[in-house]
């Protein structure tokens, strides 16, 4: 479903990437760690089509990033959720107007559009909160929203930014509940993660950067507490 295939990806002559490698299959769930700097965001990108690679080929779907054209491209990225780190919301609309965007920027029938924006603004726990402004919701319930509205097109894959990098750690625990109950529906989810406890607890399969290249490295697996829990 998803390839790189011997992709580098240089800004300024600067290598951000280097000869990446892999695969992601059809509903697996894949963690992406690394420090800082160390190619996860160019990686996300490249996956979205914001950017090329400078050598190699992003396959996503049935599109090549070295056929792909560029009115293509918006299509693409229909399939693909995206969850960024700052959540990209508009605060002073309500979490329904926030999470329905998604599905009218694409054409979307009106009728359409009310059942699906509601149905999954439940599946995250904020139904009651629905014509609330986003301004006035905390921090984990903000990350519920934009989790929302990168699903709510049903997306074949869903990436996710740092999802947890300014919640703390209780409200980290049930974004990726949430992250990991959207997985068992059969969407495919690539997480970019500094949280080496969740990847350990979750044993799900991990591509660690290192200076722009994929090396192996070893997270021991936790054997009493499993990620999948019910969401609150």
């Amino acid at each position: 479903m998803i390839s790189f295939r011997n992709v580098s990806k240089s800004y300024n002559g600067q290598q951000a990437v280097h000869d990446i490698s892999f695969e992601i299959r059809r509903g697996e769930f894949v963690f992406m760690t690394g420090a800082s700097g160390a190619g996860k965001s160019t990686i996300l990108k490249l996956l979205h089509h914001d950017i090329f690679p400078t050598s190699g080929v992003v396959q996503v779907s049935d599109h090549s990033s070295d056929k792909v054209k560029a009115r293509h491209i918006p299509y693409i990225r229909r399939k693909i959720g995206f969850v960024h780190q700052d959540f990209r919301l508009i605060e002073d609309r309500t979490v329904f107007e926030n999470v329905a965007i998604a599905m009218r920027v694409v054409g979307e029938h009106r009728k359409k559009i009310k059942s699906r924006t509601l149905e999954v603004i439940a599946d995250v726990g904020l139904y009651g909160r629905a014509q609330d402004k986003v301004a006035n919701l905390s921090g984990g319930e903000m990350q519920r929203v934009a989790i929302a509205r990168a699903l709510v097109n049903r997306p074949f894959i869903l990436l996710a930014d740092e999802p947890t990098g300014n919640l703390d750690p209780e409200t980290a625990g049930e974004t990726y509940n949430l992250l990991d109950r959207a997985n068992l529906g059969g969407t495919a989810v690539l997480v970019a993660t500094h949280d080496l406890e969740m990847v350990r607890l979750s044993g799900h399969r991990v591509l660690h950067l290192d200076g722009g290249t994929i090396r192996p490295r070893t997270i021991p697996r936790a054997g009493a507490r499993p990620m999948r829990r019910t969401a609150t």
